[in-house]
């Protein structure tokens, strides 16, 4: 592991870093088949056709929350490994320094395309952000499933976190890696669809603000083994492509405040570097908050295309 302070001047730079392989291989893989033995993934979990879902689904609370209703909590899991792991601790406190909160944990699972019905296929095609928990039997919801996930941002309402992220599998590319756009968090919060172009260049956007601003930004895949943890801004643009796998990648999200008094945490000296505001409260008419421009009054999402797939 680097020093703190090389650390930081990257973190302050590219609003991420990778701690690479930090956590103990054989726990993780026994934490992986718990969670597959017990939250199994196939198109057994979906339902089975459009009209089953419009009689038994639901738009709204389909996630899991912090405690209620999320599978780390309704498993038991023992997540003491990590989290009593003085490699992870290290990790997060040369981030966030001393002190810190795990505002929440959950189970992040990345459904390979051919494991999705095609009903879901269907209506899911050119949406951004396919958020596939709706279309998911209740009984499984407590894990958060998704096909593929467009450039959004995590950090949305104000409260200041940092996500790390823990891959429980091997990553290559067809297995949907994180994918995550340099430096985009100095915008500070800008509403979804982003403004991203693609660069003649290979692996560089261009985002804009659309307040005049604009930056050059490189797109990294963050590949890895079993173990690997990384961590990013709560403000930086991230996603992740179609999962072309035959496998369903978990990987666990952990969003982890600061102690908002230690101003001198890598994380909140980088406010410092954001030109804009760190969040919209702006309510549109419809009832959706000004960040999330693809999402209709009931819940229902809109087709607005992909930057990434």
């Amino acid at each position: 592991m680097l020093s703190k302070k090389n650390i930081e001047k990257f973190f302050l730079k590219n609003g991420y870093y990778d701690f690479g392989n930090i956590l103990e291989k054989s726990k993780c893989t026994k934490l992986k088949n718990i969670i597959d033995e017990n939250r199994p993934c196939n198109k057994s979990i979906f339902f089975k056709t459009k009209k089953d879902f419009k009689k038994s689904g639901r738009l709204k609370n389909y996630s899991p929350g912090e405690k209620e209703f999320n599978a780390i909590f309704n498993l038991n899991l023992n997540l003491k490994f990590i989290e009593n792991s003085k490699n992870f601790q290290k990790a997060v406190e040369s981030i966030v320094g001393q002190n810190y909160t795990i505002k929440k944990k959950s189970i992040i699972r990345s459904v390979p395309k051919k494991l999705h019905p095609q009903w879901v296929l269907d209506v899911t095609e050119n949406v951004g952000r396919p958020n596939v928990n709706p279309y998911i039997k209740k009984e499984y919801q407590d894990v958060q499933y998704f096909q593929n996930i467009d450039f959004h941002q995590d950090m949305t309402r104000g409260k200041k976190f940092v996500t790390f992220y823990i891959y429980l599998d091997e990553v290559k590319k067809k297995d949907s890696p994180l994918n995550i756009l340099q430096g985009s968090y100095k915008f500070g919060a800008t509403h979804y669809p982003h403004y991203l172009r693609p660069s003649s260049e290979s692996d560089y956007w261009y985002y804009s603000d659309l307040k005049k601003n604009h930056m050059k930004t490189k797109e990294v895949s963050i590949f890895g083994n079993i173990g690997k943890v990384f961590c990013f801004h709560g403000l930086i643009l991230h996603g992740t492509k179609l999962n072309l796998s035959v496998k369903p990648r978990i990987s666990l999200r952990y969003l982890i405040s600061p102690d908002e008094k230690k101003i001198k945490s890598p994380f909140m000296k980088s406010f410092k570097f954001i030109n804009g505001k760190i969040v919209e409260n702006k309510k549109l008419k419809n009832g959706i908050y000004f960040q999330r421009l693809d999402r209709s009054a009931d819940g229902n999402f809109l087709k607005t295309g992909s930057s990434i797939l």
